[in-house]
């Protein structure tokens, strides 16, 4: 389904700025454009999309306003180095030393010197990227809801139009019996040259007709099975391959009608349905 989301976060250090786009497609396929000091999080970005987006080819922009956060940062614990030096100083006098307390010595005494890597950086801004992507997946999410209401209406209407055309299938199929009776009949006057027919081979042919062309179980199938389209349509979840099932289904049982069928007018029906049908095999690939 498709749909647009966007997001912004601020924070001390900058701003995240979070667009994804999404259009149909049968699986979950996503391309993320990140920033360099932010592809280490790739596979968690991916993890909370596919929490929210089922199916679909989605396409992530972040992009990140702020202070370089690859850099590495190297700070000086000015009061931790004043005490060695202070306790230091006491103990060259009452030892009457003559060395100096240099720079060099201490700044390799713990807690003088702080090194803080990039990646150290980087895990911390974690959480704010993830909230800026939750507020652009949630507001792509309402977006695609608008779509999934138009096409939840699409589906309806069309199986309501199966439901009008199946009607029309049934009440066609008793009367064919009574044309073919009729038609049987006048075909044996013409070749017997008017003469009276036999009314237990007429019917006898008549039945052999009426039990290959009985196309009431098929009937029956496509209602039951359009009753679960629609109850499905209603349901929660991940109702796409569901859909597409049914549809299948569908499309057996009325390609069963088709070739059963010796009428014009049922034969029309049918390959009105197969369209209905096919297009809504199209629409499934495209449902949550």
């Amino acid at each position: 389904m498709t749909g647009f989301g966007r997001a912004e976060v601020r924070f001390g250090n900058g701003k995240i700025t979070v667009e994804i786009k999404t259009v149909n497609h049968k699986f979950f396929d996503a391309t993320l454009k990140l920033p360099n000091g932010i592809m280490a999080f790739e596979d968690k970005i991916k993890e909370v999309l596919q929490k929210n987006i089922l199916r679909g080819k989605v396409n992530l922009s972040l992009t990140y306003d702020g202070k370089p956060i690859k850099q590495e940062r190297i700070s000086v614990n000015r009061d931790i180095a004043k005490n060695y030096y202070k306790e230091f100083s006491r103990m060259r006098k009452a030892l009457g030393l003559k060395d100096d307390v240099t720079i060099t010595s201490l700044i390799t005494l713990p807690g003088v010197l702080n090194y803080e890597s990039g990646a150290g950086r980087i895990s911390r801004m974690w959480p704010k990227l993830k909230e800026a992507i939750e507020k652009a997946v949630e507001r792509l999410i309402a977006d695609r809801e608008k779509e999934g209401r138009h096409l939840y209406n699409d589906l309806m209407s069309r199986a309501r139009h199966i439901e009008t055309m199946l009607s029309r299938i049934k009440a066609r199929s008793h009367l064919n019996i009574e044309e073919y009776r009729s038609k049987f009949a006048d075909r044996i006057k013409a070749l017997t040259g008017g003469r009276d027919i036999d009314t237990g081979r007429l019917e006898m042919e008549v039945a052999i007709f009426a039990k290959n062309s009985d196309i009431s179980e098929e009937i029956t199938r496509l209602k039951n099975h359009l009753a679960n389209f629609k109850k499905t349509m209603s349901s929660d979840g991940d109702v796409g391959k569901k859909i597409d099932f049914i549809a299948q289904e569908l499309h057996r049982e009325i390609n069963t009608i088709g070739s059963k069928a010796c009428d014009f007018n049922i034969s029309k029906n049918v390959i009105e349905i197969k369209s209905e049908i096919e297009k809504i095999r199209e629409q499934a690939k495209n449902l949550e």
